[in-house]
C-alpha cells in the first residue's frame, strides 16, 4: 500500500507540474495555406494566420456515491402516527470531490487578405500576387475559364471591411486573369468595368510578380 500511495503522489506531482509548465507556454503562431483549383490551368492560394493560446481551465470532480435518506413510516392501524418505524431509502447519484485543472487550448486565424494566383502556360507556372490587405476586401470566382478577382475599396464601397458588391457608385477594380492574358478594370461613378475610368481616383490595386 505504501508503495502504491508514492506512485499515485508522484504521478499527481508530475501532472501538476506539467499543467504549470504549460500554462506558461507563448502561443503558436503558423500559416495555414487554403488551395483552389479554379480553372483547370490556374491555381489560387490564400493564406491565414493561426495563433494558438494555451490556457488552464478548472474542472469539478465527481464519483459515484449512494445517497440515504432517512425518514420515519407510520403504519397507522391502531391509530394517528402508530405503528412507526425508521425507514432508509438509498439512491445511487454522483458527488462532487473536489477540482482539478485541465490543460486546454485555443486556436484562431486570420485571414492575410493576399492571393497567390499559380498560372500554367505550356507547363511553365507564373505566380502571381495580390495583397489587399490595405486596400479593401477582394472576391473571385470562374467566368469563361478565367479567373475573376473584383476588389472594393475600404475607403469608398466595402462594407466593414466585407465583400458586398460593385454596384451604384463604389470604387472597384478587377482583374481577368486568363490562361495567356492579364487585364485590369476599373469603376467608380459608373455601373460596368472599363479599362480606364477617370472617376477613380485611388491607387490602383498592384498584382506583383512573385519570384520563383
Amino acid at each position: 500500500m505504501k508503495i502504491s500511495k508514492m506512485l499515485v503522489l508522484t504521478l499527481f506531482l508530475v501532472s501538476v507540474l506539467a499543467l504549470a509548465a504549460l500554462s506558461q507556454i507563448d502561443p503558436i503562431t503558423n500559416s495555414v495555406t487554403k488551395t483552389n483549383q479554379v480553372t483547370p490551368n490556374i491555381v489560387l492560394q490564400e493564406t491565414d494566420t493561426c495563433t494558438i493560446d494555451f490556457y488552464n481551465e478548472p474542472q469539478d470532480v465527481y464519483v459515484n456515491c449512494i445517497y440515504y435518506h432517512n425518514y420515519t413510516y407510520c403504519s397507522n392501524i391502531s391509530g394517528s402516527n402508530t405503528g412507526c418505524s425508521l425507514q432508509q431509502n438509498s439512491l445511487n447519484t454522483t458527488c462532487k470531490t473536489g477540482q482539478i485543472t485541465v490543460a486546454k487550448n485555443n486556436t484562431q486565424c486570420k485571414p492575410n487578405n493576399e492571393f497567390t494566383i499559380n498560372i500554367n502556360q505550356n507547363n511553365v507556372v507564373l505566380k502571381k500576387q495580390i495583397d489587399f490587405s490595405d486596400w479593401g476586401p477582394c472576391a473571385y470566382n470562374a467566368e469563361n475559364n478565367c479567373l475573376i478577382v473584383t476588389c472594393v475599396s475600404n475607403e469608398d464601397g466595402a462594407f466593414q471591411g466585407k465583400f458586398t458588391n460593385c454596384n451604384g457608385g463604389k470604387s472597384c477594380q478587377k482583374f481577368e486573369i486568363c490562361d495567356n492574358s492579364i487585364k485590369a478594370f476599373y469603376k467608380n461613378s459608373r455601373e460596368g468595368f472599363v479599362a480606364d475610368d477617370p472617376t477613380f481616383y485611388l491607387s490602383q490595386l498592384a498584382l506583383k510578380e512573385v519570384p520563383q
